[in-house]
């Protein structure tokens, strides 16, 4: 009698540990990391130069800090992505829901420029929330001509790194240049051609990708340097982007470049869902 009840919960302890181990591992499949990145917008400062020499102190855009979360078909972003304000972007396979507060005024040397920020010119007030949720099938914050990125630079560089994998998976794919500058200078009404190679694992992150334009000229390159296994995929540690822009003279000058590097990286926890939509934009 004493073994048989021994047997019945084994066989329950069995059960359990047969459900719970893939729950823990369907969990685990996340990693959490942190990404700084410089970012040097070279057609900016050379425009600044021949106008003023004191029209910008740096021709180097502050060091930015984004903290990623990323899983297969899913990932979160966060990070000062817009001017004195702080921003949430979680895609979650069908949308990406994007919440922003502000946290500062602006510095007197901000006002006396037009304040370009996620809420158009003027600066809102702080602790002003804003959440808008657009609709797209892969996570790509990326839109062709006469349409706005779903996401500021940052975002889009971000993005590329460390969350495009389900959008290189799919058949169709478009890809564009992180700087929407090139939809002023640049005649794609087609889009892009592109030349990537990826990591043969299940997240299938970018290691790297070029960009040609319908005339064959390289708009963009990316490139990773070092990378480190985590969940059995190949994580960026350190990356770098170059985008190029036509110069007047009927040839190609430099518009930026861009190198991330990951400061810190783990295994991730399961995303959360985010606070519920107070304002809806589908695009």
């Amino acid at each position: 009698m004493k073994n048989a009840f021994h047997r019945k919960w084994t066989g329950y302890w069995i059960l359990a540990l047969h459900l719970i181990v893939p729950m823990f591992c369907a969990a685990a499949q996340f990693v959490d990391l942190t990404v700084q990145m410089e970012i040097n917008q070279w057609s900016y400062w050379l425009l600044q130069d021949q106008r003023s020499q004191s029209g910008r102190e740096s021709i180097f855009d502050k060091t930015a800090t984004v903290h990623c979360v990323i899983g297969t078909n899913t990932w979160l972003m966060e990070g000062d992505f817009y001017r004195n304000s702080f921003t949430k972007i979680w895609f979650t396979g069908t949308n990406i829901i994007e919440e922003t507060v502000i946290t500062q005024e602006p510095s007197g040397a901000e006002l006396k420029q037009p304040q370009v920020s996620k809420f158009g010119l003027a600066s809102p007030p702080v602790g002003q929330k804003t959440t808008q949720t657009y609709y797209t099938a892969d996570g790509n914050p990326g839109r062709p001509i006469r349409e706005p990125d779903l996401m500021h630079l940052r975002g889009n560089i971000c993005w590329l790194a460390l969350c495009s994998g389900p959008a290189l998976q799919r058949e169709g794919r478009q890809l564009f240049p992180p700087s929407a500058l090139w939809k002023q200078l640049v005649s794609a009404p087609a889009g892009f051609t592109d030349k990537t190679t990826v990591f043969k694992d299940g997240l299938g992150l970018p290691r790297s990708i070029e960009l040609f334009t319908p005339e064959q000229r390289r708009i963009f390159q990316y490139q990773v340097r070092q990378t480190t296994n985590i969940n059995g995929w190949e994580i960026p540690l350190e990356f770098y982007g170059v985008q190029y822009q036509p110069a007047e003279t009927n040839s190609w000058e430099l518009h930026l470049t861009y190198k991330g590097r990951v400061t810190a990286i783990n295994v991730g926890s399961e995303l959360q869902p985010a606070e519920q939509n107070k304002e809806r934009i589908e695009r």
